[in-house]
């Protein structure tokens, strides 16, 4: 009896089921699902509004358009300040982002992950080619490194064409790096780039992300050096000052707005930036300019509350 019963009621559902047809909860949550997809969304980049497919989403949670993505990850194949793709200081994982890529633009970003990994780059002594030479196609011993787009053989020592016999000293880099030694500049130890310091702390990132002291050219922080040159950070407060003011300020404003920016940069001469930007507007006719990137912009500039270095959104974002 207990069967029959449970086997009818069975039918009867079924039967009601079929002529009323979906329930409510389903076709509420079908729109549901239609309405999230067809959402537009604005990409951090560009500010035009793309449906959720053509979007990615970075770790952050900031959204870029396949489009705007995958030139920022374009960008770092030339730009080393911009490798690895990041946003918000965390990594754009690759995966995100190749499904969009042709096989050449993959090819070419996979390059780049090679040449800003190789400490001690070799390029092709041909300047009409340039082009990097993998550590690959360097011969041990020899030092031979052969471009694979001309053919030419290079030095990977000197960086000239290759040449018989043992390597001769370079006599353009030794002048270059006599001048920066009489300049007081600084040579990374990491790539061999050449850096002046204008303002601000000791502490040096440079372009390939290694860190290292401007007074000694260590490691950064493996070194007994002070931290920041109190001379360099009065010339920055002075800077950030005369940039800021709309006016002419007397004398006695423009020191007390100089002492006040001195001990906000002493206190956070190695800033992170890890605080909210300020947005500033009313750029002046010469409009903002960027610190990071050096482009000018008229609309608005970001400012860090707390060392007041000026960047654009790009720079925030991708950079820093």
């Amino acid at each position: 009896m207990a069967s029959t019963v449970a086997a009818n009621s069975v039918i009867e559902f079924s039967d009601d089921e079929s002529e009323a047809g979906p329930s409510m909860g389903f076709a509420e949550r079908q729109a549901e699902t239609i309405k999230k997809l067809s959402a537009e969304f604005q990409c951090s980049a560009c500010t035009d509004r793309f449906p959720r497919a053509h979007m990615i989403t970075a770790k952050c949670s900031h959204r870029y358009c396949t489009a705007c993505i995958k030139h920022l990850f374009m960008r770092s194949t030339n730009d080393e300040s911009l490798y690895p793709p990041r946003c918000c200081k965390q990594e754009i994982p690759l995966a995100l982002v190749s499904k969009h890529m042709n096989p050449e633009e993959l090819a070419t970003f996979q390059l780049a992950r090679v040449e800003h990994a190789t400490v001690n780059k070799t390029y092709c002594s041909d300047h009409a080619c340039g082009e990097f030479i993998i550590p690959d196609n360097i011969e041990p011993g020899t030092h031979r490194a052969t471009c694979t787009k001309c053919g030419t053989t290079t030095c990977s020592i000197c960086k000239n064409g290759v040449h018989a016999g043992d390597c001769p000293d370079d006599e353009s880099l030794r002048q270059t790096r006599e001048m920066a030694r009489v300049l007081g500049w600084q040579a990374c130890y990491s790539c061999n780039r050449v850096v002046q310091l204008r303002s601000g702390c000791n502490h040096i990132t440079c372009r390939c992300r290694a860190e290292f002291c401007y007074v000694c050219g260590a490691a950064w922080k493996t070194c007994a050096c002070a931290n920041a040159d109190i001379n360099r950070i009065e010339e920055r407060a002075e800077e950030v000052v005369d940039r800021d003011a709309p006016r002419y300020l007397p004398p006695a404003e423009r020191r007390a707005r100089v002492d006040q920016v001195f001990a906000d940069l002493q206190e956070n001469h190695e800033c992170t930036h890890s605080r909210r930007f300020q947005r500033l507007t009313n750029a002046p006719r010469r409009g903002y300019r960027c610190e990071l990137c050096d482009a000018q912009h008229y609309k608005y500039i970001l400012q860090c509350r707390q060392c007041y270095v000026n960047v654009c959104e790009e720079c925030r974002r991708n950079r820093i």
